[in-house]
């Protein structure tokens, strides 16, 4: 009982890890967007937080959690720095940590072309998550050749019965 529980929170853990993953094409895409408009860093995450806010019903999302509690953090007198740095440290994950730390950075040292990191990123992302879209769907193949062969078995068996009958019957 005792190991059950343990495993039940890795896989808990893990699906969090895996729409996270998920995820960061749209975090940064939006992003991008938003600071192509003339956002800054930091309007740009509160108004994530804002539209997330707006649409919760539908459905929990763990970034976007983190995204909100980011925006707490800012509104709450948290300077820049930390705050996204803290947001990179909670998910966990090292896309996630990779722009924490760059928009730290960005705000440290200051940047002219975060724009276009930004896109570069979100390419990078997005052409992440197709490679990863294929993945799923191999293990899902996989995980249905099983289940197939069974299926395989039963047909040639519902053959196989009449066809014997029929043979020892003549």
């Amino acid at each position: 009982l005792y190991w059950g529980r343990g495993r039940e929170l890795d896989q808990k853990l893990e699906a969090r890890k895996r729409e996270l993953l998920l995820d960061y094409p749209e975090v940064v895409n939006k992003l991008a967007l938003y600071m192509g408009a003339g956002m800054t860093v930091r309007n740009a995450f509160l108004k994530l937080g804002e539209d997330y806010k707006k649409q919760k019903e539908e459905r929990k999302k763990y970034v976007y959690e983190e995204i909100l509690m980011t925006c707490y953090e800012l509104q709450s007198g948290r300077s820049e720095t930390e705050a996204y740095a803290h947001f990179g440290k909670r998910c966990q994950v090292q896309p996630y940590m990779k722009l924490s730390a760059l928009l730290s950075q960005n705000i440290r040292k200051g940047s002219n072309n975060l724009l276009q990191i930004l896109r570069q990123e979100a390419d990078h992302a997005f052409a992440e998550r197709k490679n990863q879209a294929k993945k799923l769907g191999e293990e899902a193949g996989t995980k249905l050749l099983l289940p197939m062969m069974m299926m395989l078995c039963v047909v040639m068996v519902i053959i196989m019965i009449p066809a014997y009958f029929s043979f020892t019957l003549n």
